[in-house]
């Protein structure tokens, strides 16, 4: 005897049926508190009212027995508390590069923009006084061909820390100083 074919999705249009990708079908009039809540609080966030935004979203999730309308629900809710957060702490996100100003100068060269991490490492004296500074704008000088000036910032960077010596002997950026002779005293070499 062969079993009964199930209804497809299209086919089974049986009110309250639960686990169907839509959910269950209302009656017209009928609305359900989720999808009411969910679509209130797509409009705060779009407004930008993240507060409303993350409490609709809560709410919509507390009355939700879908899981599509659940996983979106947590997915704008988190947005929307990261911006709750972001709001409390100055109106921008906590970044440890815009605070620390090494890692700033280190994501600058990263990115490519020598000039904004020269800047950072130069403001306020840091490369004279400050070893990593100094070795960051040897590298950065060293990496866009400024061979004399990649020379006395790593001779400085060396003279606050002689372990920088043993770093830059290893670090690529500074292969073409090492090929040269006159200053191969710098990396230790004869």
């Amino acid at each position: 005897m062969a079993k009964p074919r199930p209804k497809s999705k299209s086919e089974d249009n049986t009110p309250g049926t639960p686990g169907t990708p839509s959910g269950p079908v209302r009656a017209t009039g009928d609305s359900d508190p989720a999808v009411t809540a969910f679509t209130q609080a797509l409009e705060a966030f779009h407004r930008q009212d993240w507060p409303k935004a993350a409490e609709l979203f809560e709410t919509a999730l507390a009355e939700s027995d879908r899981l599509d309308l659940s996983a979106r629900a947590r997915h704008y809710l988190a947005v929307s508390r990261q911006k709750v957060e972001e709001k409390a702490i100055g109106g921008k996100a906590w970044r440890p590069e815009e605070q620390d100003p090494f890692l700033r100068a280190v994501y600058e060269k990263n990115r490519g923009d020598y000039a904004a991490a020269l800047k950072a490492c130069s403001q306020e004296g840091r490369e004279q006084n400050d070893e990593r500074f100094a070795y960051l704008a040897a590298s950065v000088h060293a990496a866009e061909g400024r061979i004399d000036e990649a020379v006395q910032a790593l001779t400085r960077a060396i003279e606050l820390n002689p372990k920088n010596r043993v770093h830059a002997y290893h670090d690529p950026d500074f292969a073409e100083l090492r090929k040269n002779r006159d200053y191969r005293p710098i990396f230790g070499l004869s």
